[in-house]
């Protein structure tokens, strides 16, 4: 299922550079001090493409929402990547500036020892 939300947010994020670009993934172990030094795993998705306006940004997790032109997406991408990181008790954040790119981070606890 990781699998998924990657290939969900990696397409996105193409999709959001039609001239090129830049797509960075980055992951990272981190300690939550705030949730008693809970052990997560971060992912992070960025990109250089255009970036999503205040207004869209609201919308991005919602099923069947999309910016794109009929036949190029169903809207339910990023709706799908939302659910499945929830259903392992994670969470999917969104930062964007105009002009600037995108950045999906995703939390999930850890597991093993």
């Amino acid at each position: 299922m990781l699998d998924q939300v990657l290939l969900n947010l990696v397409v996105n994020a193409r999709d959001a550079m039609p001239r090129g670009g830049q797509i960075v993934i980055e992951t990272s172990e981190i300690q939550d001090r705030a949730a008693q030094l809970v052990r997560q795993v971060r992912l992070r998705v960025s990109d250089t493409g255009s970036g999503i306006s205040p207004e869209t940004l609201s919308h991005v997790f919602e099923p069947f929402f999309t910016t794109k032109e009929p036949g190029k997406g169903t809207g339910l991408g990023l709706s799908t990547a939302f659910g499945i990181v929830r259903q392992h008790g994670g969470t999917l954040g969104v930062t964007s500036e105009l002009g600037r790119g995108t950045t999906f981070t995703v939390h999930l606890p850890a597991s093993g020892s």
